[in-house]
């Protein structure tokens, strides 16, 4: 009987020091996604009216469990055939995050962005096709979190914009007055490095 005691004692003693010490790894390794702020670098490209690919940077701060934030700032190459054709949206993002996992996020997502578009012309001197674009997004992304710290990103969305009609050729370009939208879909993948005390 004493036997059996002295196990059983030994059993629940070897179970708190297990609980116990996984409750102290979970301390120690916090999940990325428990920390309220991060910093990204991502690869972009876009199908649809416009086919273009390049690379951008984002920031984030989730003030709320069920709330977070983003902005963000990229650099494309478009193909265009009258002059090479760079454009730079800047914007924000609004997101919901939804654990899937412990490692593993679904955030669906809605902003608003402008774009800096520019055409430089074929010929040198010739008239720019330059203009400003103003859209609206939304879609979703799936995060994979690793380590304390880091996690890898996937978003899809849809973009739609208002802009100018516009054309480059050669020694012409011109700009018209009248507006027009355009839609692309974009995929986005990144690293993010999460930062603050969770």
């Amino acid at each position: 009987m004493a036997r059996r005691v002295e196990r059983t004692a030994a059993t629940i003693l070897a179970c708190f020091a297990f609980v116990s010490a996984s409750a102290a790894s979970a301390d120690a390794d916090p999940r990325p996604f428990d920390r309220p702020f991060g910093l990204a670098i991502e690869g972009v490209g876009w199908a649809g009216d416009y086919a273009a690919a390049g690379g951008g940077a984002r920031a984030r701060w989730e003030p709320f469990e069920r709330l977070g934030v983003e902005v963000f700032a990229q650099s494309l190459i478009v193909e265009n055939d009258g002059g090479m054709r760079h454009d730079h949206p800047v914007g924000f993002n609004a997101y919901v995050p939804f654990d899937l996992s412990e490692a593993i996020r679904l955030r669906p997502l809605f902003g608003f962005c402008a774009v800096i578009s520019m055409i430089d012309p074929e010929e040198r001197g010739a008239p720019r096709a330059d203009d400003v674009l103003f859209g609206v997004h939304g879609g979703a992304g799936i995060e994979i979190g690793f380590a304390s710290d880091w996690s890898f990103f996937i978003d899809v969305q849809g973009i739609a914009w208002l802009g100018h009609t516009r054309s480059a050729q050669g020694w012409t370009g011109s700009v018209d007055g009248d507006y027009t939208t355009y839609g692309v879909v974009e995929a986005t993948a990144g690293l993010q490095l999460h930062l603050g005390e969770p």
